[in-house]
């Protein structure tokens, strides 16, 4: 099989499984109560009009210290006026609860720190008619934070990468936008084995209040790798993660979302192999059995092959961090000629110079797949040099839709305010030929870019494009593609600080 067939064969294998749920289950009515459950897959806009629709901030700090902030930021697609309600809420209760509107076109920002003084607060955003689509940034001295806020709430959530070495901290915020309160029992994975503390059993979440946890205080000191997984007992929450790296490897910031269930595949736009760059991915399992996962890299030249190494086995309750290049010569690449097999009975997995011989120097885009009953939840560490030093960012991967649906249109509310070469990595699922438009969202509505519009993107290829014109700067943006596609975006860390923070652009649903 031609390798770039691949993803195309994973998807219609998630396609088969979905048309098969639904061809079983009875379709019913959903009561119309606050934010029902919208489905487990990433944040997203839909074009399907409904009463109101609702969006969960998962953590913003607001500690009033210097350069410590953030904001949320809601974005009207339509040519109506947009209006609706939020909340925001801290470990003390409900902090504030108003109306707002947005003019056509247009966006609205909430300055969060200006309504409540603690270590974390979160907003509920609830829009009328369902249309538009909210997002958070994190302001810190070790970087500004960028990401999607949910689009739902959940019985359950998961975190594949935590870590404290060097000092670093590691905080889980977790947010209960209802009347009632919730119970959660939460677990954790480290490299010494799974744990289910006792205080973390049953442990509750006051209705419409937030939970900090700072992963220190339950003896996970100076861990490389700790995962999490939150359940409630009844009720449903929103969970996100606030990382300062201070140490051990990592330097920067990131506050972003749990996973709301668990996939059987996650995608990633954006990598890289090259001198002093870490690429590691945390493979998380929190069931009871097993689990075989494999790996592909994606948007390859023709003479890599990007596959073919072992399945990676990740054990119940177990987390793995996997880490391909390690120890691989950063300027060797060699193609492999032995038809692609592995002749010297070496493990790919624990063997560098396999994976260097399959995956060269240079961006690439990757897929994790089971193709088995979702049991995983997988996160990309990223470390880069930068200016004489480095700076990290995590990046959940992205699943496919439960019934197999990847997105040809992406939705970014918060883009680039300065000139930034390389801001969207995108990747090609298709393996055909694709173009790429961007749009601007102005006061006319969305206008495409006369510099971004029928880029050209190869069969299964990955490319990233510069945001550096002013037309694309400091405003709502639609990439419009021919194909589908995942796409990432890279922006700066705000102020002076070298170096980017990545998270996933937002994907139109068609139903």
């Amino acid at each position: 099989m031609n390798r770039r067939s691949i993803p195309a064969l994973v998807l219609l294998l998630a396609a088969f499984a979905g048309l098969f749920v639904v061809g079983r289950d009875t379709i019913a009515s959903p009561a119309p109560v606050f934010s029902s459950p919208a489905g487990t897959w990433m944040p997203s806009v839909t074009d399907t009009g409904s009463l109101t629709g609702s969006w969960f901030c998962p953590g913003i700090p607001a500690t009033g210290e210097d350069g410590v902030g953030g904001s949320v930021v809601i974005s009207n697609r339509e040519s109506e006026q947009l209006e609706g309600r939020f909340m925001v809420m801290s470990p003390e209760g409900l902090e504030v609860e108003q109306g707002f509107t947005v003019g056509p076109w247009s966006q609205s920002t909430i300055d969060v720190d200006a309504f409540v003084t603690t270590s974390f607060a979160s907003v509920v955003v609830e829009i009328d008619g369902g249309r538009g689509f909210v997002e958070q940034i994190a302001n810190h001295p070790a970087g500004d934070s960028v990401a999607p806020c949910a689009g739902e709430t959940s019985n359950e959530w998961y975190l594949a990468d935590g870590f404290t070495a060097g000092g670093s901290i590691e905080t889980l915020i977790l947010t209960n936008p209802y009347d009632d309160l919730v119970l959660t029992d939460l677990a954790f994975a480290t490299e010494s084995g799974s744990s289910e503390p006792n205080a973390f059993q049953g442990f509750p979440v006051p209705a419409k209040s937030v939970k900090v946890i700072p992963i220190a205080e339950l003896g996970n000191r100076d861990e490389p790798i700790i995962a999490a997984s939150i359940t409630t007992r009844g009720g449903r929450l929103v969970v996100g993660r606030a990382q300062h790296f201070t140490g051990g490897g990592r330097l920067g910031y990131d506050v972003s979302l749990a996973a709301p269930a668990l996939r059987d595949q996650w995608w990633f736009a954006d990598g890289e192999r090259g001198a002093g760059i870490t690429e590691t991915f945390s493979i998380y399992n929190p069931t009871d059995g097993d689990v075989e996962v494999d790996v592909y890299f994606l948007g390859l030249p023709l003479e890599f092959d990007g596959g073919d190494f072992a399945p990676i086995n990740v054990p119940a309750r177990q987390v793995v961090m996997f880490k391909p290049f390690e120890g691989a010569a950063d300027d060797t690449n060699t193609t492999n000629t032995d038809n692609n097999t592995n002749t010297d009975n070496t493990d790919p997995n624990t063997d560098p110079e396999f994976f260097a011989a399959r995956v060269p120097n240079g961006r690439h885009s990757v897929v994790f797949s089971t193709l088995a009953q979702p049991t995983i939840v997988v996160e990309r560490v990223l470390t880069r040099p930068v200016g004489g030093s480095f700076v990290t960012s995590v990046v959940q991967g992205a699943p496919p839709r439960p019934d197999g649906f990847v997105a040809n249109r992406w939705h970014i509310g918060i883009g680039p305010s300065v000139p930034t070469e390389n801001a969207l990595i995108v990747y090609n699922v298709d393996n055909e030929q694709a173009t790429i438009t961007i749009e601007a969202v102005g006061p006319g509505g969305p206008t495409a870019i006369p510099s971004l519009t029928d880029i050209p993107l190869g069969p299964g290829a990955v490319i990233t494009i510069d945001l550096t014109t002013d037309d694309a700067l400091d405003q709502e943006l639609i990439v419009n593609s021919s194909n589908r596609v995942f796409i990432e975006r890279s922006l700066a860390r705000g102020g002076n600080l070298p170096g980017r923070s990545g998270s996933w652009a937002v994907p139109a649903s068609n139903t």
